[in-house]
């Protein structure tokens, strides 16, 4: 009882603290290379911008997160299933949807013209 608490704490308060950490550690360096470039004497320009926040990514990179939720919701649905029942399988459901959205998504990323 008191290992299932602990590692109840450590998932819904360690990870998204884990999660915010390394965001502000990203977005602390990007800051830190523009104030290099300029202190340099450097333009920002919207390319370097651009280049710094990285790709949104494709249509490719959508279907292949969402097959990585999915391969992770369908076993667990069915697992939780198998094992609880319908009413708690519903939180296995979470993740397909997750990763049917990102299908949808790379679905109107590759038939959007821009």
């Amino acid at each position: 009882m008191y290992a299932e608490s602990i590692s109840i704490i450590i998932i819904f308060v360690g990870l998204p603290l884990a999660i915010m950490f390394f965001s502000n550690k990203n977005k602390t360096k990007k800051l830190d290379t523009l104030v290099k470039i300029v202190e340099l004497g450097g333009n920002v320009d919207p390319e370097t911008l651009k280049m710094l926040n990285g790709s949104s990514g494709s249509y490719k990179t959508d279907y292949k997160k969402g097959l990585i939720w999915l391969a992770i919701g369908v076993p667990l649905t069915i697992g939780i299933w198998i094992d609880s029942g319908a009413q708690e399988a519903v939180l296995g459901i979470i993740p397909v949807f997750i990763g049917l959205a990102y299908f949808v998504a790379g679905k109107y990323r590759l038939s959007d013209p821009s």
